[in-house]
């Protein structure tokens, strides 16, 4: 499949320059009409063209849908309850984003000790390879409708979703408008990552294929040891209860916020100084929470948000509650 990739335009890409000061801030890619950092134009071909393993497992999501917290449980699990290397070694170094030279390209300073080119890095990691990614599935190296690697796909409450987001850019990357303007951009597709419907869609109506998982940031949360099974299923390995235990305890809300391997201090702290979370009161890892969209949205951003699923979800079989 070819594809096209041009400057993002109209009213929505204006306001991408005015804040971020960068002209053509975005990129749409087209078929699809996916939004990405002006930086991954240039990786979009080598991404596409990168070598995929049978023994690969893929976390693939749309950003904020707690991929953070499920790429930690796949790694764990993956690597026999290695906790300690965990703690120790950032996920984007041991579970790496494919497209991390794009999406995180003003923490680059961080990574150039491991990597400068992320899909390079991802090209040359021995396997088993825990890659994750945000791209959309037309967008994936071509190989894996060949291999068909394992391939988790999650999903979350687009509400919550919003909501999580609009913090992760306000924190991580400096983009500062107010919620209700968010909003407008996540409702109209114009966030970085496109629509997250056009995200979804893709990998909803191939949730019957044998190497493709489906999870819900919901269920994951409420019966968070039944995910773990389901997970350690899905990739062949056995575990115990308590191990599934230990899994639970590691990955509770309260550790993943204090540990550094995934909570992205590192990253803000290189920008920002020390202690940089607690300065500004909001956390890479926030609530966790299902349905936190109460504490902010109105009565009116909700009912445009109502619309909106239901329009992206009627009669697909796909439904949040």
């Amino acid at each position: 499949m070819s594809f096209t990739c041009e400057p993002f335009k109209g009213k929505y890409a204006d306001v991408y320059e005015r804040v971020t000061g960068v002209k053509d801030a975005l990129y749409e890619i087209n078929p699809g009409k996916y939004l990405c950092r002006f930086v991954y134009k240039d990786m979009i071909q080598r991404v596409l063209e990168a070598p995929v393993r049978q023994d690969d497992t893929w976390l693939v999501s749309f950003p904020r849908t707690g991929s953070t917290w499920c790429q930690e449980m796949i790694w764990i699990i993956g690597n026999n309850l290695d906790f300690e290397t965990a703690k120790n070694t950032l996920q984007q170094f041991r579970a790496p984003l494919i497209e991390a030279s794009a999406s995180l390209y003003t923490f680059a300073d961080l990574f150039k000790e491991n990597f400068t080119d992320s899909v390079e890095y991802v090209n040359n990691f021995p396997s088993p390879r825990f890659i994750k990614t945000h791209l959309t599935y037309r967008l994936l190296p071509s190989e894996i409708r060949k291999v068909k690697p394992k391939i988790i796909y999650l999903m979350r409450n687009p509400k919550d979703v919003c909501v999580s987001y609009y913090f992760h850019c306000k924190v991580l990357h400096g983009f500062n408008v107010d919620f209700e303007l968010f909003c407008e951009l996540f409702l109209n597709n114009a966030v970085c990552y496109g629509g997250i419907f056009d995200h979804y869609m893709e990998f909803w109506n191939m949730r019957h294929e044998s190497n493709i998982l489906i999870l819900r940031y919901e269920d994951m949360v409420s019966d968070t040891r039944e995910a773990v099974r389901k997970i350690a299923k899905f990739m062949e390995k056995s575990l115990s209860e308590d191990d599934i235990t230990s899994i639970i305890e590691f990955l509770s809300l309260k550790n993943m916020r204090k540990n550094r391997g995934c909570n992205m201090e590192p990253f803000v702290e290189s920008k920002n100084g020390p202690d940089f979370y607690n300065k500004i009161g909001i956390h890479f890892v926030r609530q966790g929470k299902v349905g936190d969209w109460k504490n902010y949205m109105s009565q009116e951003i909700t009912r445009k948000f109502d619309e909106y699923i239901d329009k992206n979800t009627r009669e697909t079989g796909l439904s949040f509650d």
